[in-house]
């Protein structure tokens, strides 16, 4: 007779990021006050890659500004027409 046993892994991240080349700035699209983070930075608070998040600049589902170099806005990750599946730790 054979026993059959399960084990079953339960795995909780929590992802901190500290990122200096963020600021304040009026979104126009959503038209309100917001964080303008890094590419980096976006694609690790949505939890995607970068490609993705270009992806999403070009096809107009999250706004950004261009600078030295390109800043999404905060907002539109969270808020956006489409909601990204963003990780909450959970």
């Amino acid at each position: 007779m054979k026993q059959k046993t399960e084990i079953v892994f339960e795995i909780e991240e929590f992802v901190t990021v500290k990122n200096r080349r963020s600021y304040v700035d009026f979104c126009r699209e959503c038209k309100s006050w917001t964080v303008m983070v890094t590419v980096e930075t976006a694609a690790a608070l949505s939890g995607t890659g970068e490609r993705e998040i270009f992806r999403l600049i070009e096809a107009a589902k999250i706004h950004f500004v261009e600078n030295e170099r390109i800043f999404v806005c905060q907002n539109s990750l969270t808020k956006g027409t489409e909601p990204l599946p963003l990780t909450d730790g959970s």
